[in-house]
């Protein structure tokens, strides 16, 4: 159980994001609640809008100094430097930015995993379908296994990339990113990783892994608006990924004899014109509040406790089958109650002001434990999940 100074924190944290006090809000996993302080930010900002105009000079100089704050806290959660980092609208753009980005030749080859999210596997499918890019997939079972040896023995000398998720959607499995990072290197692959449910869930060093594109969402576990995000692109990935989209934002220099456009120096080069500033004041508002009041490491700490304890919980009650692997978890805990379909449980615990949702691949019901969780939540799942396998 949490200590007096976590609950006093706790009741503190939740006390300024108010779905969760109304439900068991257990699906940050799809969207994280949204701060007192967020909204507050991103109604002010249309406030002044529309009494001021949202193109007078004050307006656009705030809108380049908003995103440059973005940047700079995202970096914060990347562990790089802003120079790295560009603004997408969620983890499906950072996929596309760097799977789209590579010269394909037909008889290229890219290696992912069979537990990869539709936002990971399209942009792959896609350039097979355009390009003639041969598939490869790997097979983790629920990736506690040899992932590093699953990963290497696809590989050949025509494999160009390597599309992965850190933190995998649906067994909630934390996959050992840096390993498989220096495998692939090795064979002169790149990798790019799906951050969809790591970014904001667990601690990262995204160089000192040594990956080279780390994408994921603003709206899950870092409690930003929809329609917002942010890919971190290394200094050789920059030199190798192409721009896709080319817009207002992308270039940095423009020589007016013969036209030439040259690309922003760093990853903004992806970034291509006009974005929905207030939902991104609002993302640079959650990630302030989480940075200043949660704390990054109480946060990562939190998520993980409340993961663990989730899964004991669950384990314990009769009828259910773990997914999720206990020793290579965070805050995604998967299971299955015997004689209920996931989607029926999920209708039943909604019901009972228990959010959660139910996945496919394999098809489970998917708790997620956010840092403005407490123990209390994790009871009334438990109790009601006893309920409901005793009353069906």
């Amino acid at each position: 159980m949490a200590t007096t100074e976590t609950q006093s924190k706790s009741d503190m944290i939740r006390e300024q994001i108010p779905a969760v006090l109304k439900n068991a809000y257990l699906n940050t996993g799809t969207f994280g609640p949204l701060p007192q302080s967020t909204v507050d930010a991103l109604v002010e900002l249309h406030r002044k809008e529309l009494e001021e105009g949202r193109i007078t000079m004050e307006n656009y100089m705030r809108s380049g100094e908003i995103k440059n704050d973005a940047r700079a806290e995202f970096a914060r959660v990347f562990g790089c430097d802003p120079n790295n980092v560009v603004l997408t609208r969620h983890t499906t753009d950072g996929m596309n930015i760097a799977v789209n980005g590579i010269n394909w030749r037909p008889g290229d080859e890219i290696v992912l995993s069979d537990m990869e999210h539709p936002g990971g596997q399209g942009p792959v499918y896609n350039v097979a379908r355009r390009y003639g890019v041969t598939v490869r997939t790997a097979k983790l079972g629920d990736g506690t296994g040899d992932v590093v040896g699953a990963f290497e023995k696809l590989i050949s000398p025509r494999t160009r990339l390597l599309l992965v998720s850190h933190l995998t959607w649906n067994t909630g499995t934390v996959l050992p990113l840096a390993d498989i990072v220096e495998m692939a290197h090795r064979h002169h692959v790149i990798v790019v990783a799906d951050a969809a449910q790591s970014l904001g869930s667990i601690p990262l060093d995204v160089v000192g892994m040594g990956v080279d594109v780390y994408g994921g969402p603003g709206q899950k576990w870092l409690c930003g608006p929809e329609g917002t995000g942010a890919t971190y692109v290394s200094d050789s990935a920059l030199d190798q990924i192409n721009q896709t989209f080319v817009g207002y934002s992308s270039i940095g220099a423009m020589e007016h004899v013969g036209g030439y456009m040259t690309p922003q120096h760093g990853a903004n080069r992806y970034e291509v014109g006009g974005v929905f500033t207030p939902a991104i004041l609002g993302n640079v508002t959650s990630l302030r509040f989480i940075r200043e009041t949660v704390g990054h490491e109480w946060a990562f700490q939190r998520i993980a406790q409340l993961g663990q304890y989730c899964w004991n919980k669950l384990a314990e009650i009769d009828g259910v089958e773990m997914i999720t692997p206990v020793d290579q978890m965070a805050g995604l805990v998967s299971f299955n109650l015997a004689g209920i379909e996931p989607p029926a449980l999920t209708e039943k615990l909604a019901e009972r002001g228990i959010i959660i949702r139910y996945i496919g691949q394999p098809l489970g019901a998917r708790v997620s434990t956010g840092f403005y969780n407490n123990e209390a939540d994790i009871d009334r799942l438990a109790d009601a999940i006893h309920d409901i396998r005793v009353s069906r």
